[in-house]
């Protein structure tokens, strides 16, 4: 798969799919957000390969991501390719993404505890 269709996999599963992401990938969420800030500069090849090694650890989200990659695939098909964001801004918008389904989850947990 494509490193710029992986990424934006990975983004709509953390945006839209919170419910595949166990509790050990939540609490592993802040190791994947820092070794990808290490890797904002690099290629979008080594910033894919970061995530891909992240959620082969983690079933339902690969699950998630192969799917999603294969809708992305399709519709990629039918429509004319067109940038719409930038490198610097799709990782700052999984970034950002990670943080907020990393809060709420976290949030929801200690909830549930109380």
């Amino acid at each position: 798969m494509e490193p710029d269709k992986l990424i934006q996999a990975f983004t709509q599963v953390v945006r839209n799919q919170d419910y595949v992401f166990s509790p050990e990938a939540i609490t592993a969420i802040p190791e994947l957000q820092q070794e990808l800030t290490q890797l904002e500069t690099q290629t979008p090849n080594i910033f894919a390969e970061a995530i891909r090694q992240w959620y082969l650890d983690y079933e339902d989200v690969r699950d998630a991501v192969l799917i999603e990659e294969r809708e992305i695939e399709k519709i990629s098909k039918t429509k004319p390719e067109t940038q719409e964001n930038t490198q610097e801004n799709r990782y700052r918008v999984l970034q950002d993404e990670l943080q907020k389904l990393h809060d709420n989850k976290t949030a929801t947990n200690q909830s549930n505890k109380s």
